[in-house]
């Protein structure tokens, strides 16, 4: 297949995997300035017969449908093109510079509760999405989450367009399907039995979460025989509150387990409440039985809910009050008054004292560059009430200056909401 131009356009030069169902490669766009690179998926159904070659074709365009709306999200690989060819399905791909998670899970190394948290909130962001549109991915593992080169942030690919496929076009046909879609170790009960959920993901990012708090692969993990729940915590140290969030994700019956990501991301919002306990729990081996009501992460947090609530207050607060810069140095444009300058010189040395103490209690409730802020703001502010009025390059070094942070001020608010 090697230098082989697929639909006039995709020429093949590497081979990144090949099997029954199909082959996927790394491909040049002859089309496009400078050639770029694309992931090609090759998909070849069983039988070429006319009748399964119908049912093939239009569960192809159904999935190549999904796959262009799922392409919407930042981390999740655009389609770029799919079309046929000798009876053949492709699939064009971005091609996401980066390396697989799992290149970062050695064995026997266990990553810190912070990690396996931004880990999870970055995973499951992409999972809500995902299942707003319906779709099951079917297949979470380390080595189908990518952390791209440029932001560190992880890409959710190969969404087993194959797989899928081909096991609808067995089903139907009448034909029972044996093909079971999924990684054993990350994959649970129900799915193993044909019949996944949406919660089958969250089983099996649950399970990348143990393996990088243990450093053990899923499947050398061992199981309550009872009740088939995971064994894990007896292999680690971890805080009780992740533990219960972690353990819940992972539960043996799809009943028990967190219902959506959502929910999920939830309880890890409140787990990173400043006003969490942070000493870690004794290990223990610790079993479920179907006696026992596993306490939800959430109810270690009922007696400070106004707290909460506050803090939330105050995320808001910071996040919308770093404008007042900008007011500030438009201010100065057009009003420069003594009176004007005197009063923004007080408000910004006011502000930045006010913003560098709150960071320095509650580091939680902000990020680091808020003290990078509170510090330039207190300069600002001394500035403004030690310059006069007459003189005017002083002014006009304020002006440029407020003017600066102000920028810097509002793109660093919209890159920390977007982040949340």
């Amino acid at each position: 297949m090697l230098g082989k131009l697929l639909d006039g356009r995709y020429k093949v030069i590497q081979v990144l995997s090949a099997g029954g169902f199909g082959e996927t490669y790394i491909v040049e766009d002859t089309r496009r300035p400078g050639n770029p690179k694309c992931v090609l998926k090759l998909l070849k159904p069983a039988i070429s017969d006319p009748y399964y070659l119908q049912v093939a074709r239009r569960l192809f365009n159904s999935e190549a449908e999904i796959l262009e709306q799922l392409g919407n999200h930042d981390q999740i690989p655009r389609l770029l093109a799919y079309f046929e060819e000798n009876q053949e399905f492709c699939l064009v791909q971005e091609l996401i510079v980066g390396h697989p998670l799992g290149t970062e899970m050695r064995p026997n190394e266990c990553w810190n509760e912070n990690q396996v948290i931004q880990m999870l909130q970055d995973v499951l962001g992409v999972l809500e999405f995902v299942h707003s549109y319906g779709v099951i991915h079917r297949d979470i593992k380390p080595d189908n989450l990518i952390r791209r080169d440029y932001d560190g942030k992880l890409v959710l690919i190969d969404f087993g367009a194959v797989k899928q496929m081909q096991t609808q076009v067995a089903a139907d046909s009448q034909i029972a399907a044996t093909v079971a879609i999924g990684t054993p170790g990350y994959m649970p009960a129900e799915q193993a039995q044909g019949k996944p959920r949406h919660n089958s993901d969250i089983y099996a990012l649950g399970m990348i979460a143990i393996q990088a708090l243990t450093g053990i692969l899923p499947s050398q993990l061992q199981e309550n025989l009872e009740t088939g729940e995971v064994v894990w915590q007896n292999q680690t140290q971890v805080s009780s509150r992740l533990a219960e969030v972690v353990q819940k994700m992972v539960r043996y019956h799809y009943r028990d387990r967190y219902q959506s990501a959502t929910e999920v991301l939830q309880d890890l919002r409140q787990l990173l409440s400043p006003f969490a306990p942070t000493q870690p729990s004794i290990p223990s081996v610790g079993t479920y039985t179907p006696t026992q009501s596993p306490t939800p992460a959430s109810s270690f947090l009922d007696h400070s809910k106004p707290q909460v609530t506050l803090l939330s207050f105050l995320n808001k607060v910071l996040s919308v009050i770093r404008f007042i810069p900008f007011v500030g140095a438009a201010g100065l444009f057009f009003f420069k008054s003594t009176t004007w300058v005197i009063l923004l010189g007080v408000g910004l040395a006011a502000f930045g004292a006010s913003l560098f103490f709150l960071r320095s209690w509650y580091s939680n409730i902000a990020r680091d560059y808020d003290a990078i802020f509170a510090v330039i703001f207190c300069i600002c502010g001394i500035l403004l009430l030690f310059q006069s009025q007459y003189v005017k390059p002083e002014i006009q070094i304020s002006q440029f200056l407020l003017a600066g942070i102000s920028i810097f001020s509002a793109a660093e608010c919209i890159h920390w909401r977007g982040n949340r």
